[in-house]
């Protein structure tokens, strides 16, 4: 029996509590849905909770396209429909998510079924490695409008969905990417050497196409005959592909379908695709057309038989010929012809100014300190001598180059005279005058500038804080029973030390304690155990010989495993310690937290346990941030502990990155046990909406990937609430509650010792 809206209403606001929509937005989201029987309302408002905390516009979207969603999908796949609407949410925006909605049959019960189209966004981890093994080299796939390459990267685009089935589509990506890649390898887009090549100028090719009266159509002819001759060095060098594509090809969609409306292009196409050849023709150029290209398929010729069938045709395009009207074939895309200039010239200049510094280093040095003149003070007349001597001897190193990199210098010289530049020396004009004038009165010309330009070294790399490349890890929605893809930054930061008393003040105050300590660990460098039922041994196994007495009474033959073998088992650990920075742990939690980590990397010194130790916090999923204190195969050093000083309260606990981030670098190192050992002073929490529910169970379903790698996770914490969360995270037996926190550093060696004995 369908419901009234004041009802609708108020299941929904008991949804959405404590939230408090406009109550006319309700009302016009819940109208649509008051002719729905109670079975029907149950599914679509059971969705509710996993998208409202997402995005209050597109829960109200939804409630608005569930209800014609459900002529095509059964109720039970409302959860899965619902699950790629916000994935579709979170790559591509309310606008992508709501053209999602608006076509369910298509962008998603197709699919459910095997048919329709394909996204980049999903394909991406399986074409990416295959275009990789064919170039030999990382090539990233990057969403574009339009098909092609720079020569570095693969453009594809966003959705694929012109044939009838998912296994077509995807294989069309394949093709794509296999045709680009073939492009470059079979040379479409190298230069012969009689097309002149200028340094900061257009493509050779794009040259070539100006020399016509109609570039464009120059252009297209090239692409088409080059798109028949990769097709050929594809079926020589992919041929199981090719048997594919022979299926594939035929049902691409081509521009027109009046057969006297078609022009050359048009025509060529059709003979590529569908093998429709013109049988006879009236027409010298098509003929001629069709009979250059069919060259391909008879031997393997490079791209100037291309370039030659232009020549030849061009004239024999009349004018009245249009090619606007014929778009590329879809795997063929377009020619980024000055992309790759552009990339070239750059890689051509970062290869010159390379080559300037290995010159420059082979260099002799410009001035012999020995031999200058001792220097009065107020001796002007041998300082100008000095001056003169430098002069001298860059001079002379200027000689020592051959004569082309004269040139490359002069090219580099100009290259660093920016805009920028020079109204920043404008700015200090006063100084920087006074250095030209003096650099002009003593003689140092273009060379000497320059081989002070290279003399010039880095930034001293230790006054700066190193950085490496961001991780983006998933996280873990509890409502929708999924993973948002790709929702949190992960940024390893250096931490910078700190030169204080912190560690002699430790050491000093726990000296006793770490004494023992070193002892207790030194009894845990071998473990020895009893392996019985030996065929030899160090004593005689008498619950075996009792056995086997009575095996030879009862008619049976003996065993002769009656030893007792002692064993002596080397340690195989590596544990890593993660270590809470969040702001709630400043003052005394600090404090013990960084004693606990001095006792710990004091007493393992004797161990061979490989040990890390990583600090964490930051704020919201975009910046969070880890700090290697010691990474693994790191020596406890002085520089170690002047970090572990450095260690501090900074923002919030958004536990989960971190540990997904640390279980990544962790899965690949080979040991027998690998802990995972966190201290925390409080619950996982951040300053956006990760709080709760929602994050104690993206911190759970991390530490369950963790145990997935084999990876022991162990918690200490000092919340005093531990109880109600810490058993559901970890488990039963996977933490402890330390209520003291002047306990922590004794304890914390203590649980070590229990963990790994």
């Amino acid at each position: 029996m369908p419901m009234d809206l004041e009802s609708l209403k108020t299941k929904f606001y008991q949804l959405v509590a404590p939230s408090l929509p406009n109550e006319w937005d309700v009302e016009a989201a819940l109208e649509p849905l008051l002719d729905y029987e109670a079975e029907y309302l149950d599914g679509i408002f059971s969705q509710v909770p996993a998208i409202w905390p997402v995005s209050h516009s597109l829960c109200f979207a939804y409630l608005n396209a569930a209800g014609p969603a459900l002529s095509c999908l059964a109720v039970e796949e409302l959860s899965l429909w619902v699950h790629s609407l916000l994935d579709r949410y979170e790559t591509g925006g309310l606008r992508e998510a709501r053209l999602f909605m608006a076509d369910v049959e298509q962008q998603y019960a197709c699919r459910l079924r095997g048919e329709g189209g394909v996204r980049l966004l999903d394909v991406r981890s399986r074409l990416q490695p295959y275009v990789n093994g064919l170039a030999g080299k990382e090539m990233p796939l990057v969403a574009a409008d339009e098909v092609g390459t720079d020569s570095e990267s693969i453009f594809l685009p966003n959705t694929i969905g012109v044939l009838q089935t998912h296994e077509h589509n995807f294989f069309l990506y394949k093709l794509i990417v296999s045709f680009q890649w073939a492009s470059l390898s079979s040379g479409m887009y190298t230069a012969p050497q009689w097309l002149e090549v200028t340094r900061k100028s257009a493509h050779p090719l794009d040259r070539f196409f100006s020399g016509f009266s109609e570039p464009e159509k120059a252009r297209s002819l090239y692409h088409i005959f080059e798109t028949a001759r990769v097709l050929n060095f594809l079926r020589h060098e992919l041929p199981g592909l090719m048997r594919e594509a022979g299926v594939i090809l035929p049902l691409l969609p081509l521009t027109g379908d009046d057969s006297s409306q078609l022009n050359l292009l048009d025509w060529l196409q059709r003979g590529l695709l569908r093998g429709q050849w013109p049988v006879s023709s009236s027409s010298p150029l098509l003929a001629r057309a069709v009979a250059l290209m069919q060259r391909y398929q008879e031997e393997e010729v490079d791209n100037l038989v291309s370039l030659e069938a232009v020549r030849e045709l061009m004239p024999l395009v009349p004018a009245t010929e249009v090619f606007t009207g014929t778009s590329p074939l879809l795997f063929q895309g377009i020619m980024r012809l000055q992309e790759m200039r552009n990339l070239g010239a750059k890689e051509q200049t970062d290869k010159e100014l390379r080559l300037m510094m290995t010159m420059k280093a082979q260099l002799p040095p410009k001035v012999n300190k020995t031999t200058q003149p001792h220097l009065e003070p107020g001796n002007t007349a041998g300082q100008e001598a000095a001056d003169t001597a430098l002069v001298i001897d860059t001079d002379s190193a200027w000689e020592q180059l051959p004569p082309f990199l004269h040139s490359l210098a002069q090219r580099i010289d100009n290259s660093e005279s920016q805009p920028s530049e020079q109204a920043a020396d404008q700015e200090s004009s006063g100084k920087s005058g006074v250095v030209e004038q003096a650099s002009s009165a003593s003689g140092v010309g273009k060379s000497g500038q320059l081989f002070s330009r290279l003399s010039r070294g880095p930034a001293d790399a230790k006054t700066e804080e190193k950085t490496v490349e961001p991780a983006v890890y998933d996280e873990w929605d509890y409502r929708r029973k999924g993973f948002r893809k790709n929702w949190c930054v992960v940024t390893e930061k250096e931490l910078a030390p700190v030169h204080n008393t912190f560690i002699e003040q430790t050491l000093k105050k726990y000296r006793g304690q770490i004494r023992r300590l070193r002892y207790q660990f030194e009894l845990l460098q071998t473990s020895e155990r009893f392996i019985r039922r030996q065929r030899d041994g160090d004593d005689i196994d008498f619950d075996a010989l009792v056995e086997s007495l009575a095996d030879v009474r009862a008619g049976h033959p003996p065993s002769d495993r009656l030893f007792i073998r002692l064993a002596r088992d080397q340690r195989d650990i590596a544990a890593s310690f993660l270590v809470d920075m969040s702001n709630s742990t400043a003052g005394w939690v600090g404090q013990s937290i960084k004693e606990a980590l001095v006792l710990i990397c004091e007493a393992m010194e004797v161990l061979n346990d490989r040990y890390a130790i990583y600090g964490f916090s930051g704020m919201r999923r975009l910046r969070c941030e880890i700090f290697p204190i010691k990474r693994l195969e790191e020596r406890y050093s002085q520089t170690v502990r002047q970090r572990i000083s450095a260690i501090g309260p900074r923002e919030y606990t958004r536990m989960a990155p971190a540990i997904r981030h640390v279980s990544s670098l962790f899965a690949k190192v080979e040991a027998k046990v690998r802990l995972l050992i966190v201290l925390s002073d409080g619950k996982p929490e951040d300053y956006d909406d990760y709080k709760g529910e929602y994050a104690i169970e993206d911190t759970r379903h991390a530490l369950l990937e963790a145990k997935a790698m084999g990876i022991h996770p162990f918690c200490i914490t000092i919340d005093r609430q531990a109880h109600e969360y810490m058993a559901h995270m970890y488990g039963e037996v996977n933490y402890i509650f330390i209520d003291k926190i002047n306990q922590l550093p004794s304890r914390m060696s203590e649980i070590y010792r229990t963990l790994t004995s």
